[in-house]
């Protein structure tokens, strides 16, 4: 290929930017870009376990002077050696098939040989045959290789190949029906897009952050409702006697303590022990009679040494 770069750069897909998003027209790649484009697909078939196509199937036969016949299941074809008609009659003929959209596979008579060289030699079809193979062209779909490379250029952006393949057939082998359909899915897709996108930040979103937002606070509120009547709830029954009927039920386990309660009961010790340090003068007794005032059911206590 690299011997005959002129010839095969003819036939090489050379991606050219479009004049602007609106117009479907595009520019003539320049031979910069065909250069390039040449030399980065060489380079990549060079490669072990790259795949080449119908391109490469061209340059293997001019290059070994040997014809190659490509079967496929509707129809088969033949890539000659040469342009010369004398030359390419006379060459050997290789037999290959192309199935899947994928891959190329030896070719073997039914009857054999079934190991060594192929030596394939074509016979021609029954009548019986060819009328099974007339019924099963007519439930099948002939889907040709440039059905998808023209497809492929239609469409604005990539599309998986698999999905390209099956719209295909689904349309029977129509291509403008195929990239109508295929831009529609884009179309469609790029809505579904453009809504989420809106809902999310428009409506959903913020929607969604003012009723979590909300129920924090109708939880907060009641949570507050319920503590404040617990709280008088104490205080009342502090005040009053509580017969044996109306005791309380004890409670399961303390509460536990928060953050923000561990860091004010730290500061009113803070606070206590500075009170005691300044009224060091004092006596013990006096101490322990003041802390005593601040706590009269001697909960808490803390003896003090001066």
């Amino acid at each position: 290929m690299r011997e005959n770069a002129d010839y095969f750069k003819l036939f090489l897909s050379v991606a050219a930017p479009r004049k602007n998003k609106s117009s479907s027209s595009t520019k003539i790649p320049t031979e910069d870009a065909v250069d390039r484009a040449f030399n980065d697909h060489v380079n990549r078939m060079e490669k072990s376990g790259v795949y080449g196509d119908n391109l490469e199937i061209v340059a293997f036969a001019r290059c070994y002077s040997v014809n190659v016949k490509i079967y496929q299941r509707e129809f088969a074809y033949q890539i000659s050696c040469s342009d010369v008609e004398a030359e390419s009659s006379a060459a050997r003929l290789l037999h290959i098939a192309y199935h899947s959209w994928e891959h190329y596979s030896s070719v073997r008579n039914v009857d054999g040989p079934h190991s060594g060289m192929p030596n394939v030699t074509p016979k021609a079809m029954t009548a019986e045959g060819q009328k099974k193979q007339k019924e099963a062209l007519e439930k099948g779909v002939m889907i040709m290789p440039w059905m998808e490379k023209v497809v492929t250029a239609s469409l604005p952006g990539y599309v998986e190949k698999e999905k390209i393949r099956a719209m295909l057939e689904k349309c029977k082998g129509d291509v403008n029906l195929t990239v109508s359909r295929l831009l529609d899915d884009i179309q469609g897709e790029e809505e579904r897009i453009a809504n989420g996108d809106a809902y999310g930040k428009e409506g959903g979103g913020d929607k969604v952050e003012q009723e979590v937002a909300g129920m924090a606070k109708t939880s907060a509120d009641k949570s507050g409702e319920t503590i404040k009547s617990e709280k008088e709830a104490q205080n009342k029954g502090s005040e009053e006697p509580i017969s044996g009927k109306q005791q309380a039920k004890p409670q399961g386990r303390p509460k536990k303590e928060t953050a923000r309660e561990r860091k004010e009961r730290q500061k009113r010790e803070n606070m206590e022990r500075k009170k005691a340090k300044a009224t060091g003068s004092n006596s013990g007794n006096s101490k322990a009679e003041s802390l005593a005032a601040t706590n009269p059911a001697g909960e808490g206590i803390r003896t003090l040494h001066v």
